[in-house]
């Protein structure tokens, strides 16, 4: 990689400028788009669909209820033309199109998605992102006794949701069809940004026989969405337009490749020399990502994944408000990203990135909260009763085995010894003791991670703290004479109601944020349309290929 980079930045090495685009950059004649997304897709199934390149194709061969716009990620129609909310968030009616037609020419209809969504459920823990559709009623029962293999025929299937079970409760699957056309979905949580979740790939109908829990192969697809299947190859992934989409006329590419280069550095001999046009999902090297980074053909976009620290509020003195504060607003999150690994994170100050909350803004108060604050954090400490530190239990903090993670620990134990004079046991553990370790509650603070799915704040929020959730407190089981003199004493109860948004995140202090993930890519110039976002999650239906461009001299 290295050697290609000094070949792509020889211009330095003589009297001519560099070049504003990393390679070769001749447009195809046609509207044929070659991608190396990071490997060959090789899920052909929206229920277990995990991550790209899967997922890309999965959201250009299916089409939801609706879809993320590219750029900005707002819902914006898809198989629904628009859609309507009551009872505060908790119960959303979609009104479907009715041009909208599988590959097969038969019609899309609400009950296709109720058989879909009810199939993804009755899998379980056997797809990826089940987790899901959790805040739909009746879905959270079935998920509990769905955990087997997909492929066991004898589960029990979920009550089927009709016109007349609107009313029905208990485990009542919470989404009917009105008529063909008209679905609607009831909420156990109310959601006002419900739209923005069902844009997520696992909520895409199928067609399935007989309906089948197996896993749809290539063979099997009959799809929806603005391009279908049109083979596999060895090397290669190829879609075609569908010719059945209701908006065929408005999407430009006739065909896709998702094109195997193997590695990071094939991908990036793969475009030099010209022969793909976009390359996602690479792992650049830190110094390959440097020596790209002048080039106007490289981009890097926050990335909705994020590492986090979450506190064992079992122990104390971590059911302390005041000293989970000391310690969250103890580290340096700029010195840690920029220093400790070397600029491809972004400090994270709050839970969800900027980018994410743009189109809907959560109400966040104290954003300052995970400002480094020297003299507050000490403050804080000692209002808890461990003035410099003294008497403060030594940390078990539990990561599992990775050399980045080790280094943020070790950078972390530092400043919470720099700042507030605390000593940190650094326990570092293979990823199945490491688990284990979690599910026992075998740590006072734990390193954590999400990627997040969806811009869906409720949903982000509950996926980072509710698999977190362990048995109840001593302190939450001790009698209300207890309790009370824990508040005579000055701490502060932690509130057990769930974690529903950022800003209940940033009071209950349950966890504090470390950084964002970066992602990167390489789009050659006459590609438009190609919008990175920060769910990395790009739109075929917008790229189109300038088959006209011209380098600028």
């Amino acid at each position: 990689m290295l050697v290609l980079l000094a070949l792509g930045h020889s211009g330095c090495l003589s009297n001519e400028p560099l070049q504003p685009h990393y390679g070769r950059a001749v447009p195809p004649r046609a509207q044929e788009f070659r991608w190396s997304d990071g490997g060959l897709p090789h899920i052909f199934d929206p229920a277990f669909a995990a991550a790209p390149p899967d997922t890309d194709l999965i959201r250009a061969i299916f089409e939801g209820l609706t879809d993320y716009d590219p750029r900005t990620l707002k819902p914006v129609p898809g198989v629904a033309t628009r859609w309507e909310s009551s009872r505060e968030g908790r119960v959303w009616t979609f009104y479907l199109r009715e041009d909208a037609r599988w590959s097969n020419g038969e019609s899309v209809t609400a009950h296709d998605f109720i058989k879909s969504w009810e199939r993804t459920v009755k899998l379980g823990d056997s797809a990826p992102h089940t987790e899901l559709l959790r805040n739909i009623e009746g879905a959270h029962s079935a998920t509990s006794v769905s955990t087997q293999s997909p492929t066991v025929a004898s589960k029990p299937a979920l009550p089927r949701a009709t016109p007349d079970s609107a009313q029905a409760t208990g485990n009542a699957f919470g989404a009917e069809a009105i008529s063909d056309h008209v679905l609607r979905v009831r909420l156990e949580r109310p959601d006002v940004n419900f739209p923005s979740l069902v844009a997520h790939s696992v909520f895409r109908p199928v067609k399935v026989k007989d309906e089948s829990l197996k896993r749809i192969e290539a063979t099997e697809v009959v799809s929806n969405g603005a391009f279908q299947l049109a083979g596999t190859e060895e090397n290669r992934v190829l879609l075609q337009r569908a010719e059945h989409y209701w908006g065929k006329n408005d999407i430009s590419l006739e065909r896709v490749a998702f094109v195997d280069t193997k590695n990071a550095e094939s991908a990036l001999a793969a475009y030099r020399e010209g022969q793909v046009d976009a390359v996602t999902n690479a792992a650049f090297e830190p110094l390959a990502i440097k020596l790209l980074a002048p080039y106007e053909d490289f981009r890097r976009a926050t990335y909705g994944a994020i590492t986090y620290y979450s506190f064992n509020t079992n122990h104390s003195p971590f059911d302390d408000v005041r000293v989970r504060e000391a310690l969250a607003i103890a580290i340096d999150r700029e010195r840690i990203s920029q220093d400790g690994l070397g600029g491809a994170t972004r400090a994270a100050k709050k839970f969800l990135p900027d980018e994410m909350t743009e189109s809907n803004p959560p109400v966040v108060g104290r954003s300052e909260l995970f400002e480094r604050d020297v003299v507050r954090a000490r403050e804080l400490l000692a209002e808890a009763g461990f003035s410099n530190g003294d008497g403060f239990p030594r940390i078990r903090l539990l990561i599992n085995r990775n050399e980045q993670q080790r280094l943020v620990a070790q950078s972390i134990a530092v400043m919470w010894k720099t700042v507030l004079n605390v000593d940190t046991e650094i326990v570092i553990k293979n990823w199945d003791d490491y688990q284990g370790a979690i599910r026992a509650g075998d740590y006072d603070i734990v390193r954590r991670g999400l990627v997040m799915q969806t811009t869906d704040e409720l949903t982000n929020m509950r996926m980072m703290f509710r698999r977190d959730e362990i048995a109840l407190s001593t302190a939450q089981q001790q009698s209300a004479a207890t309790a009370s003199e824990q508040q005579r004493s000055g701490k502060h109860a932690l509130s057990q109601d769930a974690i529903d948004s950022e800003e209940q995140a940033l009071r209950q202090l349950k966890a504090f944020p470390i950084y964002f993930a970066s992602s990167y890519a390489l789009v050659k110039p006459y590609v438009l349309g190609f919008d990175s976002n920060v769910l990395d999650a790009p739109s075929l239906k917008t790229v189109r290929i300038q088959t006209t461009w011209m380098p600028t001299k």
